[in-house]
């Protein structure tokens, strides 16, 4: 029960996060459009400039957030340990430098003069920009990297996807030879099942970011007997089987039905078939 309560606890970091990244940053765009139309306005900062009451009281709610985030944060972890390190360095860092300016705010409010001031608008501005990066990679964790940007790059820069060359007699016959399975399932593989991979999981088990360690790009990697996601000739013995076929509200399905696209039945059904003509 007690592991219970922690595991919900830890998955509010999902939910918390939010807040002190938008607080943070509308705090210091109020402060620095403050600051800015002091200048445009050729008034003197030194007698206008002073933290403002609406970033102020932001600020202290982004305060408590950033705690109970980072501390969910600490207790949820993730299996992909090298990029969760990032994220999770990267947001205690962002925790100091949020206590930092609390301090900084502190001093400014109760000074007279502007210096203090800056010196906050300037921290709350470093810790606005730590933590957007900071999310943003929590966001390449839980939906892929590129999943904010890819869109645009397709926009500026668009890939043409080229359709690989068909493999030759002697080409099909040495990768039948060195994954010991028939050179007729390579060919059903190409044309059905890698499509399939690619339209509904390579976002979470492809180059970019592999999901428990599981990668589905190329059948060499649909094959790995460490993976153990296929066991050639028994689909029902499949691991990739009985995640595609679980319901797509059940947590272990494959794939999250909010990350990407579930199999239809007859594409399940084409997996089955494909994974029966892998036996020797």
């Amino acid at each position: 029960m007690l592991s219970n309560i922690i595991e919900f606890i830890a998955r509010t970091h999902l939910v918390v996060l939010h807040f002190p990244i938008a607080l943070i940053i509308s705090a210091a765009i109020v402060e620095s459009t403050r600051l800015f139309h002091i200048r445009i306005t050729r008034r003197s900062v030194a007698d206008h400039f002073r933290p403002c009451n609406t970033a102020s009281v932001m600020f202290v709610f982004a305060f408590v957030s950033t705690a109970v985030a980072i501390t969910t944060g600490i207790l949820l972890g993730f299996n992909e340990t090298a990029a969760v390190d990032l994220h999770r360095i990267l947001g205690i860092a962002s925790g100091v430098l949020i206590v930092m300016t609390a301090i900084a705010l502190l001093i400014a409010l109760k000074k007279a003069s502007f210096k203090p001031a800056l010196v906050y608008l300037a921290f709350l501005c470093s810790s606005a920009i730590a933590v957007a990066i900071t999310g943003h990679l929590g966001g390449d964790l839980t939906h892929g990297s590129g999943f904010l940007t890819d869109p645009l790059k397709q926009i500026f820069a668009p890939q043409s996807v080229d359709e690989p060359e068909p493999l030759t007699e002697q080409q099909l016959i040495e990768q039948s030879q060195a994954l010991n399975i028939p050179p007729a399932a390579i060919q059903t593989y190409n044309i059905i099942i890698q499509p399939l991979f690619d339209y509904s999981c390579i976002k979470c088990h492809g180059p970019k970011k592999q999901k428990g360690d599981v990668r589905l790009d190329s059948l060499a990697y649909t094959l790995d007997t460490e993976a153990a996601m296929v066991e050639p000739g028994d689909p029902d013995a499949s691991e990739i089987v009985y995640r595609i076929e679980l319901p797509p509200k059940d947590e272990d399905a494959m794939p999250p039905i909010k990350k990407a696209h579930p199999l239809t039945p007859s594409q399940v059904e084409s997996v089955r078939d494909w994974i029966t003509s892998l036996a020797p």
